[in-house]
């Protein structure tokens, strides 16, 4: 696996509550931040994001802007050593349980008691997905009780934790794909975690580059707005009784959601919501 050497921005915002955190790291999600992670802090809460340096170079403006909107900037600090990545797994994470179903954690917590719990092993500092997110959350349980077989594939994968539950709940194949190194190389990581190779293959790029492929089920945790742009990529993919899950938006987005998917015959089967945060099952005929 390719190390990369990067220096981060470290941006911190206070915000009064953890609600207000959740709005905040929606919004910034839109913009190439690499982590998030919310704590506590004296009355009010304190979200840390991470992004490279050259990047936050080009959003800088935008995101500060943003973040005072909803809180107030209590650091903007440059780290210059990519360790930070190892401290907050070690410091920062904590398991994520979810519903008694399944464990989300790093290779530094003690693994699961022998049982029928899934214990799913991540890298969770590097990118999106460390079930911390309601809408991680969701999807995992969807998939769960899907059970998916067959070949999936799992887009704006970050650290690959929806291929691990669905490869875990009996699936034959996971294609992982992000547009970012940094996350594929965190799902990538994953794989050696969970003893994953020659069934988990990891793409760094777009839905562009899979379009031969056909699978049995699609997962899509982005945003809105990714989802829509590439629901004609999702429906030429999709196997006639595939299903696609899809979350990243809010109850306000379902019924756009649903409109564009019944262009192309995929229909919803279950909708869960979570404090505003939508994840939707759906079924291509």
């Amino acid at each position: 696996m390719t190390k990369h050497n990067h220096t981060y921005i470290l941006l911190s915002t206070l915000v009064e509550s953890e609600e207000m955190a959740e709005i905040l790291t929606a919004f910034l999600a839109d913009y190439p931040f690499e982590s998030f992670a919310v704590n506590p802090s004296g009355e009010s809460y304190r979200l840390d994001a991470h992004i490279r340096r050259e990047e936050w170079a080009e959003c800088r403006t935008e995101v500060i802007a943003i973040a005072q909107e909803y809180g107030t900037i209590a650091a903007e600090q440059e780290i210059k050593d990519e360790n930070w990545n190892e401290q907050w797994e070690r410091e920062s994470f904590q398991p994520v349980v979810i519903d008694n179903l399944m464990v989300i954690r790093s290779a530094y917590h003690t693994p699961p008691a022998e049982g029928d719990v899934l214990d799913v092993v991540i890298s969770p500092s590097m990118s999106f997905g460390s079930g911390y997110h309601q809408t991680t959350r969701m999807i995992c349980r969807m998939i769960y009780n899907l059970k998916p077989q067959g070949d999936i594939l799992d887009m704006g994968c970050g650290t690959g934790v929806l291929s691990i539950v669905a490869l875990k709940c009996g699936a034959n194949h996971a294609d992982a794909v992000d547009i970012d190194p940094w996350s594929a190389e965190s799902a990538e990581r994953a794989v050696e975690l969970n003893n994953l190779s020659g069934r988990m293959r990891v793409i760094t790029g777009t839905v562009d580059d899979i379009a031969e492929n056909r699978y049995d089920a699609i997962f899509a945790n982005i945003n809105r707005n990714i989802i829509l742009a590439s629901m004609a990529q999702y429906a030429a993919c999709l196997k006639s009784g595939g299903r696609l899950l899809v979350s990243g938006f809010l109850e306000e987005d379902i019924d756009i959601i649903l409109a564009s998917a019944a262009q192309y015959g995929i229909t919803p089967t279950a909708t869960i919501k979570d404090e505003g945060w939508v994840a939707i099952s759906l079924i291509k005929a």
